[in-house]
């Protein structure tokens, strides 16, 4: 593997744009040498370096690599770091047809733990077995990122500063305005992804289950408490907005609530928003996912949705993290149990 991830190096520091090099690329094998003792400083390179990449590039033989003490690999080590800082920015290619030196009971264990937590992740990742095959599916998946990156930096340059333009627009408009651009935009950017306008929310697909989203913006930082008034505790409310679906088609899962955020948000001011601590509460890239797993209620704050653009792009990095994670089926699953428990409700109430 030293000869694969030397070439990699080699060609893609030769790559330009412009007449300028295009990457800057540390492999593990520049790490100091822990044959030599020096093992925590190793270690803490290699995590560095992990920390600091735009791109990592994982070539996964199932190895877990060295260790300076009983426990993780350094492999799986910098996996876990890099997929823990942010999925998106990984990127895996699995090897197969590995030939590997006779190892010990502790460096078996180590590879078993690996795999075993590599598998439960299961990142999508093209194979390859031989040097040109390894070096080819590299390049696909390193020029697939690389166009990911572009195409966030332009939506985070496009979102300007919030003195100018449309941030400004919004500024100017009192709190029930501004919380209804909000919901609109909001609401467009639903559609982008597939939903459709029915009951008072929206009929969002993820998967095959169509989750009825409710859209909510928030006008004003959290610390305005007229500004919270106006978002409340929506989920008490979910067997109106259930009874208002029953009345158009066979009843979709939800709701799910989806609050734009003005500001900020923080994982202790969305508990609070809840109502009670005892709940899934996710800080995420996109603001804060929150969800009660006895009661099913589901509420997503969307951070700084300062005007149109910034809110797609929150909404569109909500999409990227739950595609990433996996967690769209979870979020489908835990809407189908809140439309049970919602119908419980009617049913209480209709006797």
């Amino acid at each position: 593997m030293t000869i694969v991830r030397t070439r990699l190096k080699r060609e893609l520091e030769a790559e330009s744009l412009c007449g300028e090099p295009l990457f800057e690329v540390w492999i593990s094998d520049d790490a100091p040498d822990q044959s030599q003792g020096d093992l925590e400083t190793a270690w803490e390179k290699s995590l560095e370096e992990v920390r600091k990449a735009d791109i990592v590039l994982v070539l996964y033989t199932g190895e877990a690599g060295w260790a300076p003490a009983r426990g993780l690999g350094v492999c799986h080590a910098e996996f876990q770091q890099a997929w823990n800082d942010g999925p998106a920015r990984l990127k895996v290619v699995r090897i197969g047809d590995v030939g590997t030196a006779p190892k010990d009971a502790a460096e078996l264990k180590r590879d078993q733990a690996f795999q075993a937590y590599f598998d439960d992740l299961n990142p999508t990742s093209p194979a390859a077995s031989d040097v040109d095959a390894i070096v080819a599916r590299s390049r696909e998946a390193l020029r697939e990122a690389v166009a990911g990156l572009v195409k966030l930096g332009g939506r985070e340059a496009r979102k300007g500063r919030f003195a100018y333009g449309a941030p400004l627009d919004w500024s100017r408009l009192d709190f029930g305005h501004r919380k209804k651009a909000m919901e609109d935009a909001l609401g467009g950017g639903l559609a982008e992804f597939g939903a459709v306008e029915s009951s008072g929310g929206w009929l969002w697909p993820l998967g095959e289950t169509s989750i009825l989203t409710i859209c909510h913006g928030l006008p004003g930082g959290f610390g305005v408490a007229a500004a919270r008034e106006m978002v409340g505790q929506p989920f008490l409310h979910d067997h109106m907005f259930l009874v208002r679906a029953l009345g158009e088609r066979e009843a979709p899962a939800g709701p799910l609530h989806l609050v734009a955020c003005l500001k900020g948000i923080t994982e202790s001011q969305a508990m609070r928003q809840l109502g009670f601590p005892d709940a899934t509460i996710v800080a995420a890239p996109f603001g804060v996912y929150v969800s009660d797993p006895v009661q099913k209620i589901q509420m997503i704050f969307l951070a700084n949705c300062r005007d149109l653009t910034t809110t797609r792009n929150a909404l569109c990095r909500l999409a990227e993290w739950l595609s990433a994670t996996g967690e769209a089926a979870n979020l489908a699953r835990r809407a189908l149990g809140r439309r049970r428990v919602v119908q419980v409700i009617l049913d209480v109430q209709g006797d």
